[in-house]
């Protein structure tokens, strides 16, 4: 990455327990477990004071934080001692932007009316809720805990609350009719006062029951080309609500797009704390290579290793073919794309390929920055695969 300004740091925090396991679901979650709410407390702590340590090793240039993101698991299950006092000591190590963006992830099976009022107070400022449906029969499929009378209160009490709230929803499920998801979305966009939504196509990712189904035939994937036609309608509708899709799956109104998913897909830094977490950060004293960080993914291994000082599973440090490409591939998530600047070695982009995709107007270059075309945007993968030497 050139010596641009790298101004920007985030930090994420994960919360690594759920209420129970969703068949879909391949992030680093576990059913929830007692808790030693002093260790846990304790470990956050160390990792925070040892990665403070690591950016003045590595002389990353910062200033201040930017945003932080609790999520999980389900972050909202987290005692309000560990909350508070990870947002303390965060702001004393790294200090704070003054416009400081602070999420964090919720379920409508696991929120509290005086909880959130609680969280609102201690700083949280944005709320992410993880409805992913309205209609019972897909809740039920998708294995939730909640129905769509819990969302619909979790909804009203978050918007009640915060002034930034973002829904989850999945869609193009198997056999899902689109004027069904048509009609939902409809119903979201004109019930609730929203400022950001982020509409997943359902997944069906290895390490999941899903993906056991679908490998014994139990479970089916929908069509591409109705999974293409969901997509084109769901950006449609989102439009007309003055909702801009700037990321793939992510839609915002003016001014509310994630300040924290934007500084991962723009290739800034980032800190990530607790199990499975991890961090990525440009080195001034190691030729502006990206580092990164990983944390230990099991829970009670992570916390053996931090309880009483901080350990990290691994520290990588890419080379410029690696940064180049992690900086690729996250850049092209956006709809503005990426500048072609923030490459160090342009060869890694095929310039025969590149012609190709540029003469069929899936690759477009504009204003110095290369981007997919925002009605391919769904074959993002397709086209990285294609492109890349």
């Amino acid at each position: 990455m050139t010596n641009k300004k790298k101004n920007l740091l985030s930090l994420y925090v994960h919360w690594p327990y759920c209420e129970s396991k969703c068949p879909y679901c391949d992030f680093n979650s576990h059913v929830i477990e007692d808790v030693d709410k002093d260790a846990w407390t304790k470990s956050y702590t160390n990792q925070l004071y040892e990665y403070k340590s690591f950016l003045d090793r590595f002389d990353v240039k910062y200033d201040n934080l930017s945003t932080i993101f609790f999520g999980g698991g389900t972050p909202s299950l987290m005692p309000l001692k560990i909350l508070d006092h990870i947002l303390d000591i965060s702001s004393k190590i790294f200090k704070f932007k003054d416009d400081i963006e602070i999420s964090l992830e919720a379920n409508p099976s696991s929120y509290e009316r005086e909880k959130f009022r609680q969280m609102h107070k201690l700083g949280i400022n944005r709320i992410s809720i993880g409805v992913q449906s309205l209609n019972d029969k897909n809740l039920q499929f998708l294995g939730r805990k909640h129905n769509y009378r819990d969302a619909e209160t979790a909804i009203d009490l978050a918007t009640n609350t915060f002034n930034n709230v973002s829904i989850d929803l999945i869609y193009a499920l198997y056999e899902q009719n689109i004027d069904d998801w048509e009609n939902e979305l409809q119903s979201v966009l004109n019930k609730f006062n929203i400022n950001h939504l982020s509409a997943y196509q359902l997944t069906i990712e290895r390490g999941t029951r899903f993906f056991k189904d679908f490998k014994k035939g139990l479970l089916k994937a929908i069509d591409n080309d109705l999974a293409a036609e969901f997509f084109t309608r769901t950006k449609t509708i989102l439009n007309e609500h003055n909702f801009q899709r700037y990321e793939i799956s992510n839609f915002a109104k003016e001014k509310f797009e994630s300040k924290h998913n934007l500084n991962y897909w723009n290739s800034e830094n980032w800190i990530g704390i607790g199990p499975g977490a991890y961090g990525r950060m440009w080195s001034s004293n190691q030729d502006n290579k990206r580092v990164e960080i990983k944390n230990y993914k099991n829970p009670k291994t992570w916390l053996n290793k931090n309880s009483q000082n901080s350990e990290f599973e691994n520290i990588n440090i890419f080379n410029q073919y690696e940064s180049d490409i992690d900086t690729l591939i996250m850049g092209l998530r956006l709809s503005k794309g990426i500048e072609i600047e923030k490459l160090n070695d342009k060869s890694i982009i095929q310039k025969t390929k590149f012609k190709e995709l540029e003469t069929e107007n899936l690759i477009i270059i504009e204003n110095g920055k290369i981007k997919i075309n925002d009605d391919h945007l769904i074959k993002l993968n397709s086209i990285l695969s294609y492109l890349i030497n």
